[in-house]
């Protein structure tokens, strides 16, 4: 058994080729010039392995990324060596200038399983953004980690990288484990991950508690309002300009 995202950022490009963080990357600016946000300095908040970082980087934007993984942050680095990459907690971290935008994708909030915690990070974010600045990130809902794989698991190859992961779903706690098997060669382990689900409301009322306002609940890739059930939202806040 290893620490979650250690181990795992070996193989977790290969696992997760899939995921089109491009269109997220360019949902989030679409929404935000719609709000009518500019800016230049942009916070990925969960930035694993760099993907996450990319759509930003690659359209100009100055990008930090921050993450608690050291073994995450070295891929990050390797791929893109001009971004600034930050190890810190999100319940805890500074920032030393303030930016125009932080955004965290692919449920990274989630590892937040407490909701005191979810305000701290998101009163560390509220610091850490301009006035005026803007949150926007997704987040699991009980649908989504209660329905996340078929009978309860997912197998598999991801070219060389042989997975198979277990999940629980415990709707008291609303609490996601992930027993997460992956081999490689002559790699093989085990990593635990724990995720919360939030519901659209809660998220709302966390935001507010960190001094967020102008709060708003997306649907991907419309940008509309979120079907009930919806397994997946976005969340866009800003901080007060004055």
């Amino acid at each position: 058994m290893t620490p979650p995202f250690s181990l795992i950022a070996h193989v977790y490009d290969a696992i997760m080729h899939d995921i089109d963080y491009e269109a997220w990357g360019e949902f989030v600016l679409k929404h935000a010039a719609a709000r009518a946000w500019q800016g230049q300095r942009v916070l990925d908040l969960g930035c694993g392995t760099g993907n996450s970082s990319i759509p930003f980087f690659s359209r100009g934007y100055e990008v930090i990324g921050l993450d608690r993984s050291p073994e995450m942050l070295a891929i990050a680095r390797s791929k893109l060596p001009p971004v600034t990459f930050v190890e810190a907690d999100f319940r805890d971290f500074q920032l030393a200038a303030p930016v125009d935008l932080t955004v965290s994708m692919f449920d990274s909030l989630n590892n937040l399983t407490d909701p005191a915690d979810f305000v701290r990070t998101a009163r560390n974010v509220w610091t850490a953004l301009r006035p005026g600045g803007l949150f926007v990130f997704d987040i699991n809902t009980s649908a989504g980690l209660r329905d996340l794989w078929e009978l309860g698991n997912a197998e598999g190859y991801a070219g060389e990288v042989y997975y198979h992961w277990e999940h629980h779903f415990d709707q008291s706690t609303r609490l996601a484990t992930v027993n997460a098997y992956c081999e490689q060669g002559e790699l093989a382990f085990t990593e635990v991950h724990i995720e919360r689900a939030y519901e659209p409301n809660e998220v709302e009322e966390l935001l507010l508690q960190a001094g967020f306002t102008d709060i708003c609940v997306l649907a991907f890739p419309a940008g509309g309002i979120p079907e009930a059930d919806a397994l997946r939202v976005w969340v866009s806040a800003c901080r007060p300009a004055s």
